[in-house]
């Protein structure tokens, strides 16, 4: 029996997953046994036979695959039903992404020593392709400011009710003011749920993972019972172009106003859910960052007002 499930869900990752599926391999986690299981949903490509091919070369992952409807929602849940134990952490990995070494111990080890956690989320970075133009370079820094410096934004409000162990067990190279201060919400590409059972999302391919999840935890279990930890590097595909960006964030802008519109239970996590920059901060790293945070907030803004603009969308419409 496994010690801790992978879930993945792919759509025509035929060029990343495999990479994605290497990088479990390496991960240190104590000599935990594994199963993982990718949900191919909607694929048209070889994504299928590249998971066979890992699947031959690496047996330590107890590959299992499984199709689903296309969405990710829908492979998410035919993950969860895959399953078949209650008490067993399972980490969700994008398929397009690649983990550093010691990203699923550290979230693994983060549940098992803080019992008020159903929910643990690694940090996203975006890898730096090689060979890219100038004005992509610019937009590689911009675009993914956050991402660098996660102490730039910070919740709009007083969060330090759901981060209880911030000062009893700060994360390394971290201040514990900070993670007080820093957003609620855990980041969809990689997280890591305590069992089965934290899991609940809708079948509904309005919805996404990381605008759900966190507010039905929260709602479900109360402050205090997710975190994110900044030194799970999960590496993703940086957005190289501003209509890539918008409509990534057009997207994600779609999935809050129907999650707004529709779950009003929600509405006291999603209030403590806003975010700020922290200009103070970003003043203090010097003129050149200052700079690029101000570039992203007219980009952003900018934005905003487009999709406001533009004629309503539902998020499975942006999608297709």
């Amino acid at each position: 029996m496994a010690d801790l499930y992978y879930g993945i869900a792919a759509c025509n990752e035929e060029n990343r997953i495999g990479k994605c599926l290497e990088s479990l391999v390496l991960q240190d986690i104590d000599g935990a046994e594994v199963e993982t299981i990718v949900c191919l949903n909607g694929c048209n490509d070889g994504t299928g036979t590249t998971v066979e091919e890992v699947k031959k070369k690496y047996p330590k992952l107890n590959i299992k695959v499984v199709q689903s409807r296309k969405g990710k929602v829908f492979a998410h849940n035919e993950i969860i039903r895959q399953i078949n134990e209650d008490v067993k952490a399972v980490a969700f990995v994008d398929g397009d992404v690649h983990l550093d070494k010691s990203a699923i111990g550290i979230l693994y080890r983060e549940l098992k020593k803080l019992d008020c956690l159903q929910a643990v989320g690694g940090w996203p970075i975006p890898y730096r392709p090689v060979d890219l133009s100038i004005w992509e370079s610019v937009l590689y820094e911009i675009l993914h400011a956050r991402a660098f410096f996660p102490k730039a934004e910070v919740s709009a409000l007083d969060v330090s009710d759901y981060k209880p162990y911030a000062d009893m067990h700060p994360q390394p190279e971290l201040d514990p003011d900070f993670e007080k201060r820093s957003k609620i919400y855990f980041h969809g590409r990689l997280f890591m749920l305590r069992n089965k059972s934290v899991f609940k999302m809708p079948e509904d391919q309005n919805l996404a993972d990381d605008s759900f999840l966190p507010n039905m935890i929260h709602t479900k279990y109360g402050p205090g019972s997710t975190r994110t930890r900044y030194d799970a590097i999960a590496y993703y595909e940086p957005y190289l172009s501003l209509v890539d960006h918008f409509k990534a964030y057009q997207r994600v802008d779609a999935q809050i106003r129907y999650l707004d519109g529709h779950f009003e239970e929600y509405a006291k996590s999603r209030e403590m859910e806003q975010t700020r920059l922290n200009w103070q901060y970003i003043r203090s790293e010097g003129v050149a960052n200052f700079l690029r945070f101000v570039a992203y907030s007219i980009i952003k803004n900018t934005e905003c007002i487009g999709y406001r603009l533009l004629p309503e969308k539902s998020p499975a419409q942006l999608w297709r």
